[in-house]
């Protein structure tokens, strides 16, 4: 194994048609490219091992999306149409910008939604890859994707202050209280 996954001329043109086409499908990617089974499999598998990109189920088919790609309103099937997320899930998911870090139990309250069913959108809004989830003891918080990237952004611009003495230790321990 090569340090660029890129090197190999037929697994770069792989990735090119997944950038190209987010959420493309196995069996697109084979006609396209001409491909044998072993050879797309190979190439595929190489390419999810060293994160490059991601694979998603839709129904029956294998979809496959650029590690960058959130998996929100993702394309299906190679056709134009979005994935429409349901007004729970939607719901669920306004609750969560609004208030970053809430409990389930917090938004059984303000959704005014069945605990059996915010557990089970929760789920399927963590496999989309669109809300995160961090355990804290008995809690888990929940976060919507892109403020966990804005808190480790933050979290690493702090770390750099506090190596470069632009804060001292007690700024730093009371600021990073308040990113966990």
């Amino acid at each position: 194994m090569g340090s660029d996954p890129f090197e190999h001329k037929t697994r770069r043109m792989i990735y090119n048609q997944i950038e190209a086409h987010p959420g493309v499908a196995y069996h697109t990617i084979k006609r396209v490219l001409d491909l044998t089974d072993s050879t797309l499999r190979y190439h595929l598998r190489y390419l999810e091992r060293e994160s490059e990109i991601k694979c998603a189920l839709d129904g029956r088919k294998k979809c496959f999306y650029p590690k960058h790609n959130i998996i929100f309103n993702f394309q299906v099937r190679d056709k134009p149409e979005t994935h429409k997320l349901n007004h729970y899930q939607k719901r669920i998911i306004d609750t969560i910008k609004r208030n970053p870090g809430i409990t389930q139990r917090e938004l059984v309250l303000t959704t005014n939604l069945k605990r059996f069913k915010i557990i089970y959108k929760l789920k399927k809004l963590l496999d989309f890859g669109v809300v995160h989830r961090l355990i804290s003891g008995r809690n888990s918080c929940y976060y919507f994707i892109s403020d966990i990237e804005l808190r480790k952004n933050v979290f690493k611009q702090l770390i750099l202050k506090l190596v470069n003495n632009e804060i001292d230790e007690e700024t730093f321990l009371m600021l990073k209280k308040k990113f966990e």
